[in-house]
């Protein structure tokens, strides 16, 4: 005699296959009748040498849990106003969740083996991303330069290979090298400082200073347009 068993993913699998089988209700089920089979169903299995995880025995013992609390006998001398839980509403909640995931993975499946793995998609730019000319006399020679040079040593800066390490100039040394520039000149700039440093290794070093000297209110930083320069003012000792 040859028994096919189908796999199943899981307990709950094998109890909902268990009750679709038979058309049963999925919110009135007949708890005895379910686990005599759900117990067969695991002996069966045993008999030919499956692998079983412990969640199919844990089930079982929820299962012969909720049995047991149907036959345990009432007590008709307390009166209960209000009627007790049914013990089957958490495993039937199980039960709907795990028949709605199943549902959906099966249609996901589905559209997995109809839909392709690839789809092409032609390049779009959005109208606002591309680049527009400037109205004439929005901005002036002078601006127009100083940005250029700007952009300029910002490109110098990236392409300047380094290798930041412990034994470069500390950041107290480069503190007080900011504090003697801003006494000679309390209002400077982050660019016009680090037009002064050799590395980009002393132009961290610069950076890591400004911010210890805004923590310790030394100085404010302001900056007037998104990537432009860093004012830097010193603070006086009345303010």
């Amino acid at each position: 005699m040859t028994i096919e068993l189908p796999n199943f993913e899981g307990p709950l699998d094998l109890l909902l296959h268990l009750i679709r089988s038979q058309e049963l209700d999925i919110y009135d089920i007949p708890i005895a009748r379910i686990t005599q089979q759900y117990l067969d169903y695991l002996q069966q299995m045993q008999q030919l040498n499956l692998q079983l995880a412990g969640e199919y025995f844990v089930m079982a013992a929820t299962l012969l849990r909720i049995k047991s609390q149907y036959l345990l006998p009432k007590n008709d001398f307390v009166e209960t106003e209000e009627d007790l839980p049914d013990p089957r509403e958490e495993l039937v909640e199980q039960l709907v969740q795990y028949s709605v995931f199943k549902k959906i993975s099966a249609y996901f499946k589905v559209r997995n083996d109809e839909v392709p793995v690839l789809a092409a998609k032609e390049p779009s730019v959005a109208a606002d991303a591309k680049v527009q000319p400037l109205p004439l006399g929005q901005i002036s020679r002078q601006e127009l330069t100083a940005s250029f040079v700007l952009a300029m040593r910002r490109f110098k800066k990236r392409h300047d290979h380094a290798q930041v390490t412990l034994t470069g100039r500390p950041i107290q040394e480069m503190i007080a090298w900011v504090k003697e520039e801003l006494d000679q000149q309390p209002v400077s700039s982050f660019f016009a400082l680090s037009d002064q440093v050799a590395s980009l290794a002393d132009l961290v070093g610069l950076f890591l200073a400004i911010l210890e000297l805004v923590k310790d209110k030394y100085l404010k930083v302001s900056q007037k347009r998104r990537f432009g320069d860093l004012e830097l003012e010193r603070i006086k000792h009345d303010e």
